[in-house]
């Protein structure tokens, strides 16, 4: 027999993790299997991110415990008390029977889990005191806390991004939430979107109550090696070439510290480093914080972008290949601490802080902040020594401002600008109205969300006479009298001089509706055979406007706001497909596919109207045409409807934007510019070291279209604009900012006002109080579909529709203008601006202010506010005004 012999020390350790792996294998599945836990199911988030649902959960329990200080009674934390409220757990939480044997065996009483939960408490309280100490003080209200915790324990969670597995909640989970939240004092609560820092749409679906939300993204743990997100610039030009000068980030987060470098920013041809800025502005923002230079709603209008700053994203992927078809292109990478790291893109954004922040702050101060009108030097002739809107409700102007600067050589938007009063937003959240707010005011029947976004893009409303460049456009484009029409404006225009009062541009001036009724019905031919309003449908088509209506379209009337383009009707073909944020820009001559409110839009198809009957709609009461109410009473159907939009009523519609881009084309034709670069939020969206995506050159040129108006017709219809505030419908409002004989003499700017009609125009608030107190819910679109809605209020009031509109219509006011930055009457033009704003009422008479077009305008205002001091003609120094109350200003 052979002799054994002895095995190696190597024999036996392979021999043991033989025995070990199976073992080993046999337990991981077992716990896959019994327990999956939080572990990631999908295999893009399992390289991209981690989110715990029990802790995301768990957090949660506390959105509603976090309260403000003195707002609920305080209840001192203890052991008996969580025990009490949370039987759930009571046996994790209290003594064991291990646990009073040792503290008996040491000599010591035993101290209940519980109690390290309600000292966790008790800290949580001292860190919210701390935290919220610049801003609302909070409290934790912890049998509101304990009350959450009882209802979530040995409940099933589900998380957003695993969807179908299940998560029991444990008593275990509320005690690491407790901890996370107290740890390094507080920092984690810096993560989360608290009230006064939340975009306004979001915060108006909140409980009244609710100071704090807690979302998957706050508590994300993102794969260390998927990269770092792109930054968001904005940008100022020098010269021809935009330069980053200010990037927006929050506190805390990487791109504070990164987005400053070279490599991120691009080559900056010795500019200063781009400084940060932490968010968008918030209602009670002080006057020196940078964010005013943000537009609000900036991260709802980025969305779509948001995949392109991402490097473990698609659409990044998809972009770098395209970049990467050439060779010779770099990665897009960074050195984070030694090591390289994949970034996202980055995005240059048109905006000009220095531009936004000056809308911002005007806008504000015409909504009744005080503190900016003071810091401006914001004066109103009518007010004296008041402050501006000082006998309005809430001292403010006006309860919503919305404003939009578009470049017009290069199409970059420069500035989109929104404020609402106090108590219009408390309108639009849907709170109940205090003290200071006055009841009789109408407000919509429900909270409006969507109302609290950005004004200046999505807010669209009737746009009244701010369609006239478009209907004059086309005038002077028949093929039958434009040309005779043309030769006549121009011959007036060379002798200079205020445009004659029967001329095209004389009614610009004055902004005549009947004439330019008349004229788009063909009044020169005797009504006969007229196809304007159609060819005025085209014109508004060229500008922009009716995108995508040729089809019946819920979006009809919409264009993308990142890039310019149209919203394809087709979808994109060949490259990589452009990211879009849709909104209202403009439409006219257009109609609902079906009666009902809400339907999709299409273009009115052209039609035949009786001579007869259009001959009777040009009379006035006293049946003689000519007379200031002509065309005002007009019946008859799918008539009616089409003299409603030819008064830029019924169903038009449009945005402040839209109304922007509108003039700005027609500033651009005036300049000469062969191609107009439609209005765009994206200046590029490029790599490391400035390098460009090749496929976003396409986005970016899809915004370039051929100038399709003539450069004398548009010469032509800005010389009649540029006398609207010299002895037009803008003068009132230009005397209220400079004096009249500046008035008289300003040449360097050419706009047009818009009035749309409102049911309460010469009503009291007390008489629309009592005709509102029965009103039922309704949506009072339809009234102003018929022309008759321009007949005075008091024949309206009687009518249940209109009282409908009364009710729930916003008195609005118009203004766009283009204007050159020079200061002086030569020279292309180089900016327009276009504002609406929700008029308010008098304090004294209970009316609203601003009745027709050839009153008082504040959306004029706040552009010649804006205007004047870009250019420098009003003064920088604060103006002496007094205070509301009547005491002298600092």
């Amino acid at each position: 027999m052979a002799e054994r012999r002895p095995r190696s020390l190597l024999e036996f350790a392979i021999a043991a993790s033989a025995a070990v792996v199976p073992v080993m294998v046999a337990m991981l599945v077992l716990v896959a299997v019994v327990r999956p836990g939080d572990a990631p199911v999908d295999a893009r988030a399992a390289t991209d991110r981690y989110v715990s649902a029990r802790h995301l959960a768990a957090l949660r329990t506390f959105e509603s415990a976090i309260v403000e200080r003195g707002g609920y009674p305080a209840d001192a934390p203890s052991a008996e008390l969580v025990l009490e409220r949370v039987p759930a757990c009571a046996k994790p939480w209290g003594v064991g029977w291990r646990d009073a044997w040792l503290a008996r065996w040491r000599g010591q009483p035993a101290v209940p889990p519980a109690a390290h939960v309600a000292e966790g408490l008790a800290r949580l309280d001292g860190v919210l005191a701390r935290a919220s100490a610049a801003h609302a003080p909070r409290s934790l209200d912890v049998v509101r806390w304990l009350d959450a915790a009882q209802a979530i324990v040995g409940t099933d969670v589900e998380s957003e991004e695993y969807p179908g597995h299940r998560f029991r909640m444990r008593c275990s989970d509320l005690e690491a939430a407790l901890a996370a939240l107290t740890r390094a004092d507080g920092r984690m609560l810096d993560a989360f979107a608290w009230r006064e820092h939340t975009p306004p749409g979001v915060v108006a679906g909140w409980q009244a109550d609710r100071q704090v939300a807690i979302a998957p993204r706050d508590v994300t743990r993102r794969n260390p090696w998927s990269g770092v997100a792109g930054c968001i610039y904005l940008t100022h030009l020098d010269g021809a070439r935009p330069v980053p000068v200010a990037y927006v980030a929050g506190e805390g987060t990487l791109q504070r510290q990164l987005c400053a470098r070279g490599e991120l920013s691009g080559p900056r041809a010795g500019a200063g480093a781009p400084v940060a800025i932490a968010g968008e502005p918030g209602s009670d923002d002080g006057l020196d914080d940078p964010r005013w230079s943000v537009p609000p709603s900036l991260a709802t209008l980025l969305q779509p972008l948001d995949g392109a700053r991402q490097p473990a994203s698609d659409l990044h992927a998809a972009l770098t290949k395209a970049r990467r078809g050439d060779p010779g292109a770099p990665l897009n990478r960074i050195v984070v601490d030694g090591a390289p790291v994949d970034v996202g893109d980055s995005i240059d954004l048109t905006i000009d802080p220095s531009v936004q922040a000056l809308a911002q702050k005007v806008a504000a101060c015409y909504t009744g902040r005080a503190d900016a009108c003071r810091a401006l030097g914001v004066h109103r002739a009518e007010d004296g020594e008041r402050m501006p809107g000082g006998p309005m409700l809430e001292g403010a102007m006006v309860r919503m401002a919305a404003v939009a600067i578009v470049d017009v050589p290069t199409g970059r938007i420069e500035a989109l600008a929104g404020a609402r009063s106090r108590c219009a937003r408390i309108d639009a959240e849907g709170k109940p109205r205090d003290a200071r707010c006055d009841a009789r005011v109408p407000r919509g029947v429900r909270p409006a969300p969507d109302a609290l976004l950005n004004p200046a893009v999505y807010h669209d409303a009737m746009p009244a006479s701010t369609i006239k460049p478009i209907l004059a456009t086309a005038f002077l484009a028949d093929p039958e009298v434009g040309a005779r029409w043309l030769a006549a404006e121009r011959s007036g225009l060379a002798r200079g001089g205020e445009p004659a009062r029967d001329s095209l541009r004389g009614q610009l001036m004055r902004s005549d509706s009947a004439r330019f009724l008349d004229r788009m019905f063909c009044h020169d031919k005797h009504y006969a055979a007229c196809d304007r309003p159609w060819l005025a449908q085209r014109t508004a088509t060229s500008f922009g406007w009716n995108a995508d209506c040729a089809l019946a379209r819920l979006d009809c009337g919409r264009e993308d706001l990142l890039f310019g383009r149209a919203v394809d009707a087709e979808p994109w073909r060949g490259g990589v497909a452009p990211p879009a944020t849709r909104i209202a820009y403009g439409r006219l001559m257009t109609e609902p596919v079906a009666t009902p409110l809400g339907p999709a839009m299409r273009l009115r198809p052209p039609a035949s109207f009786d001579v007869a009957k259009i001959a009777r709609c040009a009379l006035g009461k006293d049946g003689r045409r000519g007379t200031d109410d002509d065309w005002g009473r007009c019946k008859g159907g799918a008539l009616v409807d089409v003299v409603a939009e030819g008064w830029g009523q019924g169903h038009a519609r449009a945005t402040a934007l839209g109304v922007a881009g509108m003039l700005a084309t027609l500033a651009a034709a005036a300049n000469g510019d062969d191609v107009v670069h439609r209005p765009h939020l994206v200046e590029r969206v490029h790599g490391t070291n400035g390098t460009i995506e090749p496929a976003t050159l396409r986005w970016l040129d899809a915004g370039r279209v051929p100038s399709s108006v003539p450069r004398d017709v548009a010469e032509t219809i800005l010389g009649g604009l540029a006398y609207s505030h010299r002895a037009g419908t803008a003068r009132s409002a230009c005397e209220q900012v400079f004096d009249a004989r500046r008035c008289r003499d300003l040449d360097w700017l050419a706009g047009k006002t818009g009035t749309p009609s409102f049911p309460g125009d010469g009503m009291t608030l007390d008489a629309v109080q009592r005709a509102c107190a029965s009103q039922p819910a309704a949506d009072a679109r339809g009234p102003l579909r018929r022309a008759g809605a321009r007949a005075p209020a008091a024949h309206l009031a009687a009518d249940p529709q209109v009282r409908a509109g009364l009710c729930s219509l916003k008195p609005y006011k118009w203004y766009v203008a283009a204007y050159r930055t020079s200061g002086e009457g030569s020279g292309p033009w180089s900016k327009v601006i276009a504002v609406l704003t929700e008029r308010n009422w008098v304090q004294r008479t209970g009316q609203i202010h601003g009745v027709g077009d050839h009153g008082p305008n504040p959306s004029a205002e706040i552009a010649m506010q804006i205007a004047g001091r870009q250019i420098g003609v009003l003064p920088d120094a604060p103006a002496k005004v007094a205070r509301h109350d009547g005491s002298p200003a600092s």
